[in-house]
């Protein structure tokens, strides 16, 4: 004949409540699942039981269960359960553990309170049947595991074009690539150049390297560029100057007559005066003649004054008299062009 406690398991598969008529009730609640981080487990859901000693009423439901599995009356079923509630509480007052299977044992404690244990190795929970503890790695054992595996290298191993920078060190060169040059130029250019004096830029400016060759007097004979003598002074060649590579002026030096005496009382004006109004610095001689054409057709007396660091400096016109300076300076602003005013002594 089948015992009652063997179909206590059976019916909490399907049941959340079975009473043992007379002992107490087994409470059945499902609970999720559960995953344990720190272990590295996942465990299923399952019904979590709990036993209730308050409920002690017949509700029939394992009566029927055993009359059905049995084959008998209703009656003996009853008298089935009674028996073995007897042995229970028989073996319990001994101190003994009373275990059923598939569900847990009950036992009292040492003040004598009725306790049970749910069985951990037996889900009662119909849809996690077959599923069990699944276990994982956490990252920080991945982590770990990784530095183990690595091996020292050694330096015969190491391969000098594979080593690579950090990144942080990189952007460092990077910056110190980009402000070095910036730091040179802010010195270079005030400093060495006459940028400051012209206003102007030329390419010869950035770097560092090129010499500017001083202007030199060489004894050559006249080229084709000639000079108009005036019939009322006498000129004696000194020298040549090499204004630019291939073109050379004669420079001479003037007598003058006893008729143009008391003109040298005059203050000097045009290139020998020592106030210039310099109009800019050019290194193209096509930039040189648009610029003297344009001033010339302004009714002003313009030439190139000097050449300096390689850039030939344009003059609109000198003059000792402020007021002839005032006048130039209005001419060449009603060009639109801007200037500065020069004094060589």
């Amino acid at each position: 004949m089948i015992r009652p406690e063997e179909l206590i398991g059976q019916l909490l598969l399907r049941h959340n409540c079975v009473i043992v008529p007379g002992f107490g009730g087994f409470v059945a609640q499902r609970v999720a699942a559960v995953v344990d981080s720190e272990k590295g487990l996942m465990l299923p859901p399952k019904k979590a039981l709990l036993f209730n000693r308050q409920l002690i009423n017949n509700d029939g439901l394992l009566t029927s269960e055993l009359a059905t599995a049995s084959k008998s009356t209703y009656d003996e079923a009853v008298m089935a359960i009674q028996t073995m509630v007897q042995m229970w509480n028989s073996e319990l007052g001994r101190g003994a553990r009373v275990t059923i299977d598939k569900v847990g044992f009950l036992f009292y404690d040492q003040e004598k309170n009725l306790c049970f244990e749910q069985d951990r190795f037996f889900n009662l929970l119909l849809e996690s049947f077959g599923l069990g503890k699944v276990h994982f790695v956490v990252e920080e054992q991945k982590e770990e595991a990784k530095i183990i595996e690595l091996k020292p290298v050694t330096e015969e191993e190491t391969d000098p074009q594979l080593i690579q920078l950090p990144r942080r060190s990189v952007w460092k060169y990077v910056a110190a690539a980009c402000i070095l040059p910036l730091a040179f130029y802010s010195f270079w250019i005030p400093s060495k150049t006459n940028v400051m004096e012209s206003g102007m830029f030329s390419v010869r400016d950035f770097n560092p390297f090129f010499k500017n060759k001083p202007a030199k007097y060489q004894e050559q004979k006249p080229s084709s560029l000639q000079m108009n003598l005036d019939s009322e002074t006498s000129m004696n060649v000194s020298g040549n100057y090499e204004f630019l590579p291939g073109i050379v002026f004669p420079v001479r030096q003037e007598t003058v007559s006893n008729t143009n005496q008391s003109e040298s009382n005059q203050p000097l004006q045009g290139k020998e005066a020592s106030k210039q109004f310099i109009v800019g610095c050019f290194g193209s001689q096509e930039n040189v003649e648009v610029m003297l054409n344009k001033l010339r057709s302004a009714g002003l007396d313009a030439y190139v004054y000097d050449t300096s660091n390689g850039l030939q400096r344009v003059s609109a016109g000198g003059s000792e008299q402020e007021a002839e300076m005032e006048t130039i300076r209005e001419k060449v602003m009603a060009l639109g062009i801007r200037g500065w005013i020069f004094r060589s002594n």
